[in-house]
Protein backbone atom coordinates (compact mmCIF):
# COMPACT_ATOMS: atom_id res chain seq x y z
CA UNK A 1 0.00 0.00 0.00
CA UNK A 2 1.28 3.35 -0.88
CA UNK A 3 -1.00 5.23 1.76
CA UNK A 4 -1.57 5.44 5.07
CA UNK A 5 -5.12 6.69 6.86
CA UNK A 6 -4.41 10.01 8.58
CA UNK A 7 -7.35 10.05 11.49
CA UNK A 8 -9.27 13.38 11.03
CA UNK A 9 -9.60 15.39 14.43
CA UNK A 10 -11.51 17.55 15.95
CA UNK A 11 -10.52 20.52 14.58
CA UNK A 12 -9.16 19.61 11.38
CA UNK A 13 -9.88 21.57 7.68
CA UNK A 14 -8.65 20.74 4.27
CA UNK A 15 -6.51 23.58 4.90
CA UNK A 16 -4.86 22.63 8.28
CA UNK A 17 -3.94 18.91 7.19
CA UNK A 18 -2.43 19.61 3.97
CA UNK A 19 -0.33 22.08 6.49
CA UNK A 20 0.75 18.97 8.31
CA UNK A 21 1.53 17.17 5.66
CA UNK A 22 2.98 20.00 3.72
CA UNK A 23 1.59 20.15 0.68
CA UNK A 24 -1.71 21.74 -1.34
CA UNK A 25 -5.05 21.21 -0.26
CA UNK A 26 -5.29 19.93 -3.89
CA UNK A 27 -2.64 17.31 -3.92
CA UNK A 28 -4.28 16.12 -0.60
CA UNK A 29 -8.22 15.89 -2.17
CA UNK A 30 -6.83 14.22 -5.65
CA UNK A 31 -5.13 11.99 -3.83
CA UNK A 32 -7.56 10.87 -1.13
CA UNK A 33 -10.51 10.54 -3.73
CA UNK A 34 -7.85 8.40 -5.93
CA UNK A 35 -8.12 5.69 -3.09
CA UNK A 36 -11.35 6.38 -1.27
CA UNK A 37 -14.68 4.29 -1.82
CA UNK A 38 -17.58 6.56 -3.78
CA UNK A 39 -18.85 7.42 -0.03
CA UNK A 40 -15.44 9.15 0.59
CA UNK A 41 -14.90 11.49 -2.36
CA UNK A 42 -14.24 14.85 -1.04
CA UNK A 43 -16.02 17.46 -3.52
CA UNK A 44 -15.55 21.07 -2.88
CA UNK A 45 -13.04 22.64 -0.30
CA UNK A 46 -14.67 21.62 2.90
CA UNK A 47 -14.37 17.63 4.32
CA UNK A 48 -17.51 15.94 4.86
CA UNK A 49 -18.99 15.29 7.95
CA UNK A 50 -19.12 11.86 8.11
CA UNK A 51 -15.66 11.41 7.00
CA UNK A 52 -13.13 10.15 9.99
CA UNK A 53 -10.10 9.58 7.77
CA UNK A 54 -8.10 10.70 4.92
CA UNK A 55 -6.13 9.04 2.78
CA UNK A 56 -2.44 10.40 2.36
CA UNK A 57 0.53 9.49 0.54
CA UNK A 58 2.91 7.58 2.29
CA UNK A 59 6.05 9.82 -0.65
CA UNK A 60 4.32 12.63 0.81
CA UNK A 61 5.23 12.16 3.85
CA UNK A 62 8.68 10.47 3.56
CA UNK A 63 9.50 14.10 1.90
CA UNK A 64 8.29 15.89 4.34
CA UNK A 65 10.61 17.86 6.99
CA UNK A 66 11.01 16.16 10.44
CA UNK A 67 10.24 18.45 13.25
CA UNK A 68 12.90 18.41 15.84
CA UNK A 69 10.51 17.44 19.13
CA UNK A 70 12.02 18.03 22.54
CA UNK A 71 10.79 17.21 25.52
CA UNK A 72 8.42 19.28 26.69
CA UNK A 73 7.01 20.43 22.65
CA UNK A 74 3.09 19.68 21.76
CA UNK A 75 2.79 16.64 19.78
CA UNK A 76 0.19 15.84 17.51
CA UNK A 77 -0.79 12.22 17.22
CA UNK A 78 -2.75 11.05 13.42
CA UNK A 79 -3.10 7.61 14.83
CA UNK A 80 -4.36 5.98 18.10
CA UNK A 81 -5.62 2.64 19.63
CA UNK A 82 -6.07 0.78 22.86
CA UNK A 83 -4.92 -2.89 23.29
CA UNK A 84 -5.11 -5.59 25.43
CA UNK A 85 -2.70 -7.84 25.80
CA UNK A 86 -2.69 -10.95 27.69
CA UNK A 87 0.68 -12.71 29.12
CA UNK A 88 0.58 -16.72 30.40
CA UNK A 89 4.23 -17.38 31.62
CA UNK A 90 4.76 -21.16 32.92
CA UNK A 91 7.32 -23.60 34.24
CA UNK A 92 7.81 -26.70 34.25
CA UNK A 93 10.16 -29.20 35.72
CA UNK A 94 10.65 -33.10 34.56
CA UNK A 95 7.83 -32.32 32.76
CA UNK A 96 5.06 -31.39 35.29
CA UNK A 97 3.99 -27.24 35.75
CA UNK A 98 5.45 -25.67 38.53
CA UNK A 99 4.86 -21.70 38.42
CA UNK A 100 2.09 -20.42 36.14
CA UNK A 101 1.48 -16.44 35.98
CA UNK A 102 -1.28 -14.86 34.15
CA UNK A 103 -0.68 -10.83 33.16
CA UNK A 104 -3.35 -8.73 31.44
CA UNK A 105 -2.37 -5.57 30.52
CA UNK A 106 -4.33 -2.34 28.20
CA UNK A 107 -2.12 -0.15 26.57
CA UNK A 108 -3.26 3.47 24.54
CA UNK A 109 -0.83 3.81 21.76
CA UNK A 110 -0.24 7.06 19.58
CA UNK A 111 1.83 7.80 16.51
CA UNK A 112 2.88 10.66 14.39
CA UNK A 113 3.58 9.02 11.34
CA UNK A 114 5.04 12.20 9.66
CA UNK A 115 7.59 12.78 12.82
CA UNK A 116 8.05 9.29 13.17
CA UNK A 117 7.09 9.91 16.90
CA UNK A 118 5.26 7.24 19.21
CA UNK A 119 3.71 6.96 22.88
CA UNK A 120 2.60 4.44 25.03
CA UNK A 121 1.03 4.02 28.21
CA UNK A 122 -0.20 1.35 30.35
CA UNK A 123 -3.58 2.03 31.89
CA UNK A 124 -4.61 -0.80 33.79
CA UNK A 125 -2.84 -4.10 35.12
CA UNK A 126 -4.65 -7.40 36.09
CA UNK A 127 -2.31 -10.71 37.59
CA UNK A 128 -2.88 -14.02 38.72
CA UNK A 129 -0.11 -16.62 40.33
CA UNK A 130 0.05 -20.41 41.22
CA UNK A 131 1.73 -20.76 43.75
CA UNK A 132 0.62 -17.16 45.17
CA UNK A 133 4.36 -16.85 46.58
CA UNK A 134 5.69 -14.09 44.80
CA UNK A 135 2.79 -11.80 44.42
CA UNK A 136 4.08 -9.21 46.16
CA UNK A 137 6.74 -8.81 43.87
CA UNK A 138 4.70 -8.60 41.18
CA UNK A 139 2.98 -5.71 42.81
CA UNK A 140 6.11 -4.29 43.15
CA UNK A 141 6.99 -4.80 39.32
CA UNK A 142 3.80 -3.18 38.25
CA UNK A 143 3.92 0.43 40.19
CA UNK A 144 7.22 1.13 38.79
CA UNK A 145 6.36 -0.14 35.53
CA UNK A 146 3.31 2.01 35.59
CA UNK A 147 6.23 5.01 35.66
CA UNK A 148 8.11 3.12 32.82
CA UNK A 149 5.08 2.84 30.27
CA UNK A 150 4.30 5.99 30.05
CA UNK A 151 6.99 6.84 27.18
CA UNK A 152 6.89 9.27 24.52
CA UNK A 153 10.01 8.35 22.05
CA UNK A 154 11.21 8.88 18.42
CA UNK A 155 11.62 5.98 16.19
CA UNK A 156 14.39 4.59 13.65
CA UNK A 157 14.09 3.47 9.91
CA UNK A 158 13.32 0.29 11.05
CA UNK A 159 10.24 1.11 13.18
CA UNK A 160 11.72 0.63 16.18
CA UNK A 161 12.25 2.76 19.41
CA UNK A 162 15.13 5.58 18.93
CA UNK A 163 15.51 8.20 21.87
CA UNK A 164 12.93 8.35 24.78
CA UNK A 165 12.11 12.12 24.58
CA UNK A 166 10.23 12.17 28.22
CA UNK A 167 12.96 11.25 30.84
CA UNK A 168 12.57 14.06 32.72
CA UNK A 169 8.84 13.02 33.03
CA UNK A 170 9.53 9.56 34.32
CA UNK A 171 12.42 10.73 36.36
CA UNK A 172 9.50 12.87 38.55
CA UNK A 173 7.67 10.23 38.48
CA UNK A 174 9.93 7.97 39.86
CA UNK A 175 11.12 10.67 42.31
CA UNK A 176 7.15 10.75 43.39
CA UNK A 177 6.81 7.31 43.80
CA UNK A 178 10.06 7.20 45.78
CA UNK A 179 8.53 9.98 48.63
CA UNK A 180 4.93 8.76 49.09
CA UNK A 181 4.42 4.92 47.73
CA UNK A 182 8.06 2.64 47.55
CA UNK A 183 8.11 2.44 51.36
CA UNK A 184 4.20 1.79 51.38
CA UNK A 185 4.61 -1.21 49.08
CA UNK A 186 4.10 -5.10 50.74
CA UNK A 187 7.47 -6.38 49.28
CA UNK A 188 9.63 -3.47 50.20
CA UNK A 189 8.29 -3.66 53.80
CA UNK A 190 8.92 -7.35 54.29
CA UNK A 191 12.12 -7.00 52.34
CA UNK A 192 13.54 -4.01 54.77
CA UNK A 193 13.01 -6.49 57.82
CA UNK A 194 15.32 -9.52 56.71
CA UNK A 195 17.74 -7.06 53.99
CA UNK A 196 17.37 -3.46 54.51
CA UNK A 197 20.74 -3.35 51.67
CA UNK A 198 18.78 -4.59 48.66
CA UNK A 199 15.97 -2.35 49.04
CA UNK A 200 18.76 0.09 48.91
CA UNK A 201 19.91 -1.49 45.98
CA UNK A 202 16.53 -1.88 43.98
CA UNK A 203 16.30 2.12 45.06
CA UNK A 204 19.40 2.78 43.34
CA UNK A 205 18.40 0.79 40.11
CA UNK A 206 15.33 2.99 39.96
CA UNK A 207 17.98 5.95 40.39
CA UNK A 208 19.53 4.65 37.25
CA UNK A 209 16.46 3.44 35.31
CA UNK A 210 15.01 6.61 35.74
CA UNK A 211 17.60 9.17 35.53
CA UNK A 212 17.70 12.04 32.89
CA UNK A 213 21.08 10.26 31.64
CA UNK A 214 19.44 7.04 31.05
CA UNK A 215 19.93 4.82 28.18
CA UNK A 216 18.08 2.41 28.23
CA UNK A 217 16.21 2.51 24.97
CA UNK A 218 16.98 -1.61 24.31
CA UNK A 219 15.23 -2.63 27.22
CA UNK A 220 12.16 -1.39 25.77
CA UNK A 221 12.62 -2.38 22.13
CA UNK A 222 12.69 -6.10 23.62
CA UNK A 223 9.54 -5.61 25.85
CA UNK A 224 6.73 -7.89 23.48
CA UNK A 225 4.47 -4.55 23.16
CA UNK A 226 7.12 -2.62 21.95
CA UNK A 227 8.90 -5.14 19.78
CA UNK A 228 5.55 -5.88 18.33
CA UNK A 229 3.58 -2.60 17.80
CA UNK A 230 6.82 -0.94 16.55
CA UNK A 231 8.44 -2.93 14.02
CA UNK A 232 9.50 -2.38 10.23
CA UNK A 233 6.40 -3.90 9.18
CA UNK A 234 4.67 -0.61 10.30
CA UNK A 235 6.94 2.00 8.05
CA UNK A 236 8.00 -0.25 5.92
CA UNK A 237 6.47 -2.55 2.74
CA UNK A 238 10.38 -4.38 2.20
CA UNK A 239 10.67 -6.40 5.11
CA UNK A 240 14.59 -7.58 5.89
CA UNK A 241 16.12 -10.04 8.53
CA UNK A 242 17.17 -9.11 11.50
CA UNK A 243 19.30 -9.66 14.71
CA UNK A 244 17.74 -9.74 18.19
CA UNK A 245 20.03 -10.64 21.04
CA UNK A 246 18.14 -13.18 23.98
CA UNK A 247 18.91 -12.85 27.01
CA UNK A 248 18.23 -16.47 28.19
CA UNK A 249 15.08 -17.06 30.87
CA UNK A 250 16.48 -20.70 31.77
CA UNK A 251 20.51 -20.35 31.77
CA UNK A 252 20.66 -16.44 32.64
CA UNK A 253 23.12 -14.43 32.25
CA UNK A 254 23.81 -16.22 28.66
CA UNK A 255 22.97 -14.17 25.72
CA UNK A 256 21.42 -16.29 22.05
CA UNK A 257 22.01 -14.12 19.25
CA UNK A 258 19.09 -14.76 17.07
CA UNK A 259 18.12 -14.32 13.65
CA UNK A 260 14.36 -12.88 12.99
CA UNK A 261 13.21 -13.92 9.78
CA UNK A 262 9.68 -12.15 8.89
CA UNK A 263 8.00 -13.59 5.79
CA UNK A 264 4.43 -12.16 4.38
CA UNK A 265 1.89 -14.55 4.58
CA UNK A 266 -1.28 -13.35 3.37
CA UNK A 267 -2.69 -9.70 2.49
CA UNK A 268 -6.31 -9.62 2.17
CA UNK A 269 -9.32 -7.14 3.36
CA UNK A 270 -6.81 -4.40 4.10
CA UNK A 271 -5.03 -6.98 6.76
CA UNK A 272 -1.54 -7.90 5.83
CA UNK A 273 -0.11 -10.98 7.86
CA UNK A 274 3.34 -11.21 9.11
CA UNK A 275 5.13 -14.44 10.34
CA UNK A 276 8.39 -13.89 12.54
CA UNK A 277 10.36 -16.60 13.22
CA UNK A 278 13.95 -16.90 15.32
CA UNK A 279 16.70 -19.24 14.22
CA UNK A 280 19.52 -19.61 16.14
CA UNK A 281 22.97 -21.87 15.96
CA UNK A 282 24.92 -22.47 19.67
CA UNK A 283 28.93 -21.93 19.07
CA UNK A 284 30.50 -24.44 20.95
CA UNK A 285 31.44 -21.74 23.38
CA UNK A 286 28.12 -20.62 23.97
CA UNK A 287 26.88 -24.12 24.86
CA UNK A 288 29.75 -24.39 27.48
CA UNK A 289 28.90 -21.47 29.30
CA UNK A 290 24.66 -22.71 29.03
CA UNK A 291 25.60 -26.27 30.45
CA UNK A 292 28.09 -24.74 33.43
CA UNK A 293 25.11 -22.42 34.49
CA UNK A 294 22.43 -24.89 34.07
CA UNK A 295 24.98 -27.25 36.37
CA UNK A 296 24.98 -24.45 38.89
CA UNK A 297 21.26 -23.20 38.91
CA UNK A 298 19.29 -26.26 38.09
CA UNK A 299 21.10 -29.46 38.71
CA UNK A 300 21.25 -29.54 42.32
CA UNK A 301 17.59 -29.56 42.24
CA UNK A 302 16.49 -31.60 39.31
CA UNK A 303 19.16 -33.98 39.41
CA UNK A 304 19.56 -35.25 35.64
CA UNK A 305 22.09 -33.94 34.11
CA UNK A 306 22.26 -31.43 30.94
CA UNK A 307 20.60 -32.67 28.15
CA UNK A 308 20.27 -30.57 24.80
CA UNK A 309 19.60 -26.60 25.03
CA UNK A 310 16.32 -25.54 22.55
CA UNK A 311 14.07 -22.41 21.75
CA UNK A 312 11.49 -21.56 19.73
CA UNK A 313 10.94 -17.90 19.25
CA UNK A 314 8.14 -16.72 16.72
CA UNK A 315 5.27 -14.62 15.72
CA UNK A 316 2.31 -14.06 13.96
CA UNK A 317 0.89 -10.07 13.36
CA UNK A 318 -2.35 -8.97 12.01
CA UNK A 319 -1.17 -5.38 10.27
CA UNK A 320 -4.45 -2.96 9.39
CA UNK A 321 -2.64 -1.55 5.56
CA UNK A 322 -4.85 1.49 6.11
CA UNK A 323 -3.50 2.91 9.19
CA UNK A 324 -0.71 0.52 9.89
CA UNK A 325 -0.99 0.01 13.21
CA UNK A 326 -1.05 -4.17 14.66
CA UNK A 327 -4.40 -5.23 15.11
CA UNK A 328 -4.04 -8.59 16.06
CA UNK A 329 -0.64 -10.89 17.07
CA UNK A 330 0.54 -13.72 18.90
CA UNK A 331 3.93 -14.16 20.12
CA UNK A 332 5.42 -17.74 21.52
CA UNK A 333 8.94 -18.12 22.78
CA UNK A 334 9.56 -21.68 24.80
CA UNK A 335 13.06 -22.04 26.04
CA UNK A 336 14.35 -25.34 27.85
CA UNK A 337 17.16 -27.66 28.87
CA UNK A 338 15.42 -30.77 27.05
CA UNK A 339 12.97 -33.11 29.18
CA UNK A 340 14.67 -31.25 32.32
CA UNK A 341 12.96 -27.71 32.62
CA UNK A 342 11.16 -25.82 30.35
CA UNK A 343 9.93 -21.67 30.23
CA UNK A 344 7.08 -20.80 28.18
CA UNK A 345 6.06 -17.77 27.17
CA UNK A 346 2.74 -16.78 25.19
CA UNK A 347 1.50 -13.05 24.19
CA UNK A 348 -1.50 -12.33 22.42
CA UNK A 349 -2.10 -8.53 21.57
CA UNK A 350 -6.01 -7.50 20.66
CA UNK A 351 -6.56 -3.85 19.47
CA UNK A 352 -10.05 -2.91 21.00
CA UNK A 353 -12.91 -2.00 18.74
CA UNK A 354 -15.21 0.11 20.77
CA UNK A 355 -13.37 1.21 23.70
CA UNK A 356 -11.12 3.88 21.31
CA UNK A 357 -9.06 6.85 22.25
CA UNK A 358 -11.28 10.00 22.49
CA UNK A 359 -10.09 13.55 21.53
CA UNK A 360 -8.66 14.45 24.71
CA UNK A 361 -5.81 11.39 24.45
Amino acid sequence: MNFIQYKIQKKDTLQSIAEKQQISVKELVDFHNQHSGMTGVIIGNALPIHLEHIFVSKEHIKKQKVKSIKEGDKVTFNQKARYRCVQVNTTSINGEVAQFVEQKFQYLLKMDTVNQLGSVKREDYLKKMTPPVMLNVLDFIAETDHIKHNTLFTLDEKGQINTILNRRELNENWIEYKKQKLHHNPFIIELAKTNADAVQEIIKLGDVQFSHEASNEEEYRKDFFYFTCFNQYTLNDHLETSHFDFLSTVVPPNVVPLSLRYDKVSEQNDILTIRMIAEYQLTKELEEKIISQYNVLHKPSIGFSYTQYKLIFRSTIEIDTQTRLVKTATVKMKESIADNIENECNYTIKQLENYTPDEGN
